[in-house]
């Protein structure tokens, strides 16, 4: 007997509060072991899912280093006018000459008498197949590219050559103080404007890098807007002297295209 028979004796047990009282342990044992589980659900059951769930191929993400130098250029508008050739440097005076070749032999009737130069003419000018009178102011240890031969055809300036820009050369210029981006990085600073409007993306830049190595003609290709490209053409000017770039062994100027990144 327990304490509901003592408490309901001599009373009506059909009486609802009878029962209630009698399955009172039944039912609190089951809401308390519900509440357990549904407490244990959702405190192991993300840790069980991410055990069993299954595993997707997710790809990997992996980050590339692009050399500047190998992005090509945005294409060149055909509207933009070329920029106007540089002047034509003077042509060097005509160094003199004097005859001066190896001796032939020939038949005794074809022998012509002729004294060779004295040392004292070639102080003041080249030996060369023929005498020819040059410039007095002109320096006899630089002979033109016309004198070499027979000294006749017209004198053709070295500037010519000098002043064509390569596009492609067998030993391209580089950069000579470290690494080219590092440099962008250190030096460039983003402008206010474009940050404010939050302006990112890429300025490509072309300049001549002369026989010397300095930077010259430094054009924007492809710019951003907000200030930008001001900054671009203003990290690119001041760049130091690079390693000038070569043609059969010979310092040219070359053209060179670089993109400058400004990420906010």
């Amino acid at each position: 007997m327990n304490i509901d028979d003592l408490v309901f004796e001599n009373r009506n047990q059909d009486y609802g509060a009878f029962n209630l009282r009698r399955l009172y342990t039944s039912h609190l044992t089951k809401a308390i072991g519900l509440a357990l589980l549904g407490f244990s659900f959702f405190v192991f059951g993300p840790v069980l899912w991410e055990k069993i769930k299954p595993i997707e191929d997710v790809p990997e993400e992996r980050m590339v280093l692009v050399d500047p130098k190998m992005i090509e250029p945005p294409p060149i508008d055909p509207k933009t006018p070329p920029p106007p050739p540089l002047p034509a440097s003077p042509p060097p005076p005509k160094v003199s000459t004097v005859r001066f070749v190896p001796p032939e032999v020939v038949p005794d009737e074809e022998v012509v008498e002729k004294d060779p130069p004295k040392q004292e003419d070639l102080k003041q000018a080249q030996a060369s197949t023929e005498t020819v009178q040059g410039d007095p102011s002109a320096d006899p240890n630089e002979l033109s590219i016309d004198q070499v031969g027979t000294g006749t055809g017209e004198v053709i300036g070295a500037s010519a050559v000098e002043e064509e820009v390569f596009l492609v050369v067998d030993q391209k210029p580089e950069f000579s103080d470290g690494d080219m981006q590092d440099y962008f990085n250190k030096n460039l600073k983003y402008p206010q404007r474009a940050l404010r409007a939050e302006i990112s993306g890429k300025v490509f830049m072309s300049f001549i890098v002369q026989a010397d190595g300095s930077i010259t003609d430094v054009q924007v290709m492809k710019g951003l807007g907000g200030g930008c490209d001001e900054e671009a053409a203003r990290v690119v000017s001041t760049m130091p002297k690079w390693k000038p770039g070569k043609q059969g062994g010979r310092a040219v100027k070359v053209r060179m295209n670089v993109p400058i990144n400004f990420r906010m």
